[in-house]
């Protein structure tokens, strides 16, 4: 029985299904975002216009038949602070992918090996963004509270509200520092605070930056000092990233747990080989062996990440 083709048609429709899964979670987001921003937005669509100022800024055409890629990948790219295309992110994927193919034939080698080896290099550049959006991140929010207290600190002595922005941009180190200068080139523009730091609250998916947008709202429609509400606001930020702290030390040892199990088959496997050579070699010879180790490790990939997601709290 060659249950080669069942297994290349498994690892497509999980692929498929996991792009699907990503675009829904995509959707969903944008959804929930446009519904939460409704009462302190004008009515048009801001992540319509934010995801189309990446595509520009990034140096890309929009088309509309394929925007349901490029957006995701536009925003995934601006969150990472890369200087990397659209164009240049597709053809990267495409060629991992397409390279241990080429070598299975040319050198003769099972193709289904090539098939799992190409889609786990596929996903290499996603990964590493994702790495390097959430490494940006949360520099950018432990940097926030400093920022606010600096902003608090020049409008206390008499100075606007665009010169408190440029100090935060000038003084603070990137990614902050640069966020900030951005949004000084924005209110230079005309826009107004709340409507600046809009941008900067879906790009860096902040909701710690989202309430100090909140508290400018606020105060741009009713008045008062944006000093002391943006001091009562950072004081809570302050206690929500401590409580995020928290809820990490405590969530460390399930998260660890999450990684020994997730590793400890391979770890099992290179053991029995070294101590046993051939051993496992029914599992890469026949055709049950390699249907039973690609339904084990679909498995394994399944329930690390429910344990991941078991272990990770949202506060």
């Amino acid at each position: 029985m060659n249950s080669a083709p069942l297994i290349a048609a498994c690892a497509i429709t999980l692929a498929a299904g996991t792009g699907l899964a990503k675009y829904l979670r995509f959707r969903r987001q944008k959804r929930q975002l446009a519904e939460r921003l409704a009462p302190f937005a004008p009515k048009e669509n801001r992540l319509s216009a934010l995801t189309t100022r990446f595509s520009f800024t990034i140096g890309e055409t929009k088309t509309s038949s394929l925007e349901f890629i490029r957006q995701p990948i536009a925003l995934m790219i601006a969150q990472a602070g890369t200087q990397t295309t659209i164009r240049s992110f597709l053809s990267t994927t495409a060629l991992l992918f397409l390279a241990p193919l080429a070598a299975a034939t040319a050198f003769q080698f099972d193709t289904l090996i090539a098939l799992i080896g190409g889609c786990v290099l596929a996903s290499l550049p996603t990964v590493y963004l994702k790495l390097k959006r959430a490494q940006l991140r949360q520099k950018f929010i432990t940097q926030l509270p400093d920022a606010i207290d600096l902003m608090v600190s020049v409008l206390r002595t008499g100075h606007s509200i665009p010169q408190a922005v440029k100090t935060v941009s000038e003084e603070l180190p990137a990614p902050l520092g640069w966020e900030f200068a951005q949004v000084l080139q924005r209110m230079n523009l005309g826009q107004p605070l709340s409507q600046a730091l809009m941008y900067s609250c879906e790009k860096f998916a902040s909701f710690e930056l989202d309430l100090i947008r909140r508290a400018a709202t606020i105060q741009a429609e009713t008045g008062g000092s944006l000093a002391e509400l943006l001091e009562k606001t950072n004081s809570t930020l302050r206690q929500r990233l401590k409580l995020v702290r928290q809820v990490s030390v405590l969530t460390a040892q399930s998260k660890l747990t999450a990684t020994v199990v997730s590793l400890l088959p391979f770890v099992m496997a290179a053991l029995l080989q070294y101590l046993s050579p051939g051993y496992l070699n029914p599992l890469f010879q026949s055709e049950l062996g390699k249907l039973l180790l690609a339904g084990s490790l679909i498995l394994m990939a399944i329930g690390a990440i429910m344990m991941r997601k078991m272990a990770t709290v949202n506060v």
